[in-house]
């Protein structure tokens, strides 16, 4: 199902804050998504470009503009061939290093969203081999669409490189502007004014959670972020899914339950707020891609007497009562709240990469993939930095969980990103071990530091006779 060309088309409420967003920060690349592909040897550009445009053909979201008509934002589809051209960039003799600098560079160039839409596809070519890159803005796309395009360009191209006329997919049955119109619907009924209450009573009397920072927040942020990727050990993972299903709480509540209960102990609040981006999708859209995501908020409630199985039911909880109202818009939640300043400034969420289908699951695993006889390994590129003061993304596959760690780098140094990282670990590891175990009994300094503190209090190195 396609949308008429050069119509204004109406944005999601998402959408519309995304836009803002942009609009205020022009040179910013905050919310630009991406993702690679290693391919030895390099792919044929010109069967490469071919499968790009394939993919902008099927994908309207992807060959679309955003600008203002009579004052409100709007959307509207281009000719297919008008953007999103393949990019191809010889690079015969650049370093593994220089290749990433790169790809980097790519990631953090800002787009235009009025001028030259929300997707660029790029292919840096050496002798031997090459990196595919598709950089998106988050506008058009979410964590799942990355999937959904990643999928259908390789089967584009392992079509046209083995002779097809036309990739073997089916037609999509219904378009994004399908969301956008059942939306409104929920908004004008009186089951989004009832989702509306709902909110405004889980965000009231509280504020969002914060951290101390390591340097004072400034009065406009840069949106610069890093990031940090670690991957559980296998006997931490395979002790997360145990006890999570002995104790009848998904993976994820056990995970945010024990970030919930450090954020408790680092910075101190009892009653706080942050984020999960939860998906907005129905399983009518499964292959539309386009932006399906909500920022759901999840209140955290801790006292001296809170254990870690408090922390992980509350969490199960709350992420239950919040993914029955999912589709109420975040930026409408903001807007009528009572509580000043924003509602979160730390995020969390778990993705679980079987959601991406054969093939593709495996590829988020790092698993490489035969594509027309080329070595296709998909490259994880850090993106979506600086959105927040944290956010961590938890990743699920088949091996067991990874954890990617995103920090505003305004406000925090790397080291105590580094700190921070290891105390999850250390919570989630007693999380899975002794849930039962009080919040307010687990130390924030390992046994190395506390030996130190013990030093200089008694007169040790660097101590005080």
């Amino acid at each position: 199902m396609d949308t008429v060309r050069g119509t204004p088309l109406p944005l999601s409420v998402g959408q519309e804050g995304l836009w803002l967003l942009q609009r205020l920060a022009p040179d910013s690349a905050t919310y630009n998504l991406a993702g690679g592909a290693r391919m030895t040897p390099a792919p044929d550009p010109e069967i490469l470009g071919r499968a790009v445009r394939a993919l902008t053909d099927r994908h309207a979201m992807l060959r679309s503009l955003y600008k203002e008509t009579d004052g409100q934002p709007c959307r509207i589809v281009q000719e297919v061939g008008v953007l999103g051209e393949l990019s191809v960039h010889e690079v015969p003799d650049a370093t593994d290093e220089e290749l990433d600098a790169l790809v980097t560079a790519e990631v953090r160039r800002p787009f235009r969203l009025d001028t030259e839409g929300p997707f660029r596809a790029v292919l840096l070519r050496r002798r031997e081999d090459a990196v595919a890159l598709v950089v998106t803005h988050h506008i058009a796309t979410d964590a799942f669409s990355q999937w959904l395009l990643w999928r259908d360009l390789l089967q584009a191209y392992e079509a046209f490189a083995t002779g097809a006329r036309e990739p073997a997919w089916e037609p999509l049955p219904v378009s994004y502007d399908d969301f956008v119109e059942r939306e409104q619907v929920l908004l004008d009924s009186s089951r989004g004014k009832r989702q509306a209450e709902f909110w405004q009573e889980e965000a009231a009397g509280s504020r969002a959670a914060e951290l101390p920072t390591d340097r004072p927040r400034p009065a406009v942020s840069s949106q610069s972020g890093a990031s940090l990727l670690r991957r559980l050990p296998d006997r931490l993972s395979d002790k997360v899914l145990r006890t999570a299903a002995r104790r009848g709480v998904s993976p994820f509540a056990l995970t945010l339950g024990a970030f919930q209960a450090l954020l408790h102990r680092w910075g101190g609040q009892s009653d706080f707020l942050l984020a999960c981006p939860a998906s907005t999708r129905r399983s009518s859209a499964s292959e539309v891609v386009g932006y399906f995501v909500n920022p759901v908020l999840i209140r955290g409630r801790f006292d001296r007497e809170t254990t870690l199985a408090d922390a992980m039911d509350r969490a199960a909880d709350r992420v239950r009562q919040a993914t029955a109202r999912v589709s109420y818009p975040y930026p409408l939640v903001a807007r009528d709240a009572a509580t000043p300043g924003p509602l979160y400034r730390i995020s969390v969420t778990m993705v679980a990469t079987d959601r991406f289908g054969p093939g593709m699951g495996g590829a988020a695993s790092g698993e490489p993939m035969d594509v027309a006889g080329i070595e296709t390994t998909y490259l994880e590129i850090p993106h979506l930095e600086g959105q927040c003061d944290l956010s961590l993304e938890i990743t699920r596959d088949v091996y067991g969980l990874t954890v990617a760690l995103r920090y505003d780098t305004d406000l925090f140094e790397r080291a105590t990103a580094e700190r921070l990282f290891d105390l999850f670990i250390r919570f989630v590891e007693a999380a899975a071990d002794d849930p039962g175990r009080r919040v307010a009994r687990i130390p924030l300094t390992g046994d190395a530091e506390r030996r130190a503190l013990l030093a200089l209090g008694s007169g040790g190195p660097g101590g005080t006779p």
